[in-house]
């Protein structure tokens, strides 16, 4: 007698990772390169996933700006997809001392 198969179907994760400038402009950009990339995934803009990425992305990408601004140094935008399961939106500014 055979033992069950543990086979699993592999999971892709696709992930996006851009750093940019820690000013008005480069927080306007991380909406756009999100929404961009979203929609080469496959995730139509317009779409409630998109529009809610858009404005998650806004919001931490200005406070980036805003709150964690070191002169010389950039913020990082990272999107991480698996299809079907989960949509991640990670923003890190350059900061380094904890609060």
């Amino acid at each position: 007698m055979r033992p069950p198969s543990t086979h699993q179907e592999p999971v892709t994760v696709r992930v996006f990772t851009q750093r940019l400038s820690s000013t008005p402009r480069g927080a306007r950009l991380a909406r756009h390169l999100a929404l961009h990339q979203l929609h080469r995934w496959g995730i139509e803009h317009g779409s409630g996933t998109s529009d809610t990425v858009g404005l998650l992305v806004a919001e931490l990408a200005a406070n980036a700006v805003t709150h964690g601004r070191v002169p010389g140094r950039d913020f990082e935008l990272t999107l991480a997809y698996t299809p079907g399961l989960l949509l991640r939106v990670d923003v890190a500014d350059s900061r380094t001392e904890r609060r």
